[in-house]
């Protein structure tokens, strides 16, 4: 497909986003405001539309196009999607779809359309969001059969040879639905490589860009060199490329890593890429932050009077106070002072070197199956985990989650000697956790810190919901208690 042909594509994708979004706009009225005799539906739908074409209603209307127009833009849904997978796009149609949802409200609001309330705006939101999800999908579709065919191709020019280029080499070949035709490679030697993983030609130098740019057709490079080693040549190319308006991609793994995903953005104008290991600030972050501060409402409610009955039993079977409060280590390494119910005689804490030898676990933690200074009542608190339950304060203060990596006493913080292990401080800690589920003092100290980093990379508001259910079942069961 020539520029030309991508260009009117790109015009009438435009066009059918924002006829979409006026067919959803119908709809949701006619959904949410037609009679309940369906034989009258057809005849509201044509009442609505020829009753409400006025100046005022035209004017407002022409605005909130153009504000959907300029929402779409910014938001990416006109960029070449490519190299980007559906679920990705769908994220995008989704957050463009919100704003234009919030922006259709307001305009509402403005324009007194009575009909365009809170219920509406979410009913026409849904429809779009399948429709215009539903669009790129079959354009997805289409565009495969194309590329299949040798149509709606891209010319790939290659900078670099090394082990990056022919693993980018394999890709292209192997996924024909891309749309790339590799031209060859650039780089200061040609290298005799295995034609099945690497069957592009050598072209030339870097320095002969301009002379290949003038003789090829090139639409993308991907510039596969070393930075270290390489960063004048790639400077070089980058200036070359720019100057013919060729689209450069660059790996943003600028330095090896593992686990951290890379974010490119600005500060202050200066181009900036940020690597972050943890969950990242979003939605659901937000999301999960509500629902902590809910639950432990909700919980304290629902649970008041047992609280009442454990802190009065605590009281009767051994003296000291109801609470235990200790010091433990929280999100990014900040203190906070951790409410439990007391499970131990009062002098607990100074009796801690007397019986340090006992210890029953591995790494730096603290473990006894059968402590000398639990009390009656504390020995059957910490069999069925109810001395945890005060915890739910420290949640909705906001120093620990329903579900998270269970903070650990300054004690087993010290002793903490394996880099790795403290990345579990990257997020909150939590009442519950993977541990908690799998088995707690059963595990090794080891496995214990693998399920809480396990729990940082997969982390999602499922696997929340799936820790909280299994919770409860864990408790009962008793596996692991101490």
């Amino acid at each position: 497909m020539t520029t030309r042909y991508g260009q009117l594509a790109n015009f009438f994708m435009k066009l059918s986003d924002l006829g979409l979004m006026l067919v959803a706009l119908w709809l949701a009225i006619v959904i949410n405001y037609a009679p309940a005799d369906q034989s009258s539906v057809p005849a509201y739908a044509v009442n609505f539309l020829s009753s409400r074409i006025k100046v005022g209603n035209a004017l407002l209307g022409g605005a909130l196009l153009l504000i959907w127009y300029l929402v779409f833009e910014v938001q990416g849904l006109y960029r070449s999607h490519r190299l980007s997978t559906f679920s990705q796009e769908l994220k995008e149609i989704a957050r463009a779809v919100s704003i234009a949802a919030i922006a259709l409200f307001l305009v509402a609001q403005v324009g007194r359309w009575k009909t365009i309330n809170l219920r509406t705006t979410l009913c026409i939101a849904a429809i779009v969001l399948v429709l215009l999800g539903g669009m790129r999908l079959l354009l997805r579709m289409h565009l495969r059969r194309l590329r299949l065919r040798g149509y709606n191709l891209k010319k790939l020019l290659l900078i670099g040879n090394g082990p990056r280029a022919e693993w980018l080499a394999r890709h292209v070949a192997e996924r024909t639905d891309l749309g790339y035709r590799l031209v060859g490679y650039v780089d200061e030697q040609r290298s005799v490589k295995d034609p099945e993983q690497f069957s592009a030609r050598w072209l030339g130098f870097v320095d002969d860009l301009p002379r290949i740019i003038a003789n090829e057709v090139i639409d993308e490079v991907f510039i596969t060199l070393p930075v270290k080693s390489q960063y004048a040549r790639i400077e070089s190319a980058i200036t070359v490329l720019e100057e013919q308006g060729i689209m450069v991609h660059l790996f943003s793994d600028v330095f090896p890593h593992k686990l951290a995903r890379s974010r490119a953005w600005e500060f202050e104008g200066a181009p900036l890429v940020s690597l972050h290991s943890a969950p990242s600030l979003s939605w659901r972050t937000e999301a999960k932050r509500i629902i902590d501060f809910v639950g432990s409402v909700c919980l304290l409610i629902l649970i008041a009077p047992l609280l009442v009955l454990v802190a009065l039993a605590i009281k009767l079977d051994s003296p000291g106070s109801i609470f235990f409060v200790q010091e433990r280590m929280g999100y990014n390494k900040r203190r906070f002072r951790m409410i439990k119910f007391r499970t131990m005689t009062a002098d607990a804490e100074s009796r801690m070197q007397e019986i340090e030898h006992l210890n029953e676990t591995d790494g730096p933690a603290f473990k006894i199956r059968h402590d000398p200074r639990l009390t009656r009542v504390g020995r059957i608190l910490r069999k069925l985990s109810i001395d945890e339950l005060p915890q739910l304060i420290n949640v909705l203060f906001g120093d620990m989650s329903l579900v998270g990596p269970r903070p650990l006493p300054m004690r087993d913080v010290m002793g903490l000697e394996v880099a790795w292990q403290k990345r579990r401080f990257s997020v909150k800690p939590g009442l519950t956790c993977l541990w908690q589920v799998s088995g707690r003092s059963n595990l090794s100290f080891e496995q214990w810190m693998q399920l809480d980093l396990e729990y940082i990379d997969r982390w999602s508001l499922a696997l929340d919901c799936k820790i909280l259910l299994r919770t409860i079942p864990a408790i009962l069961s008793t596996e692991g208690a101490v």
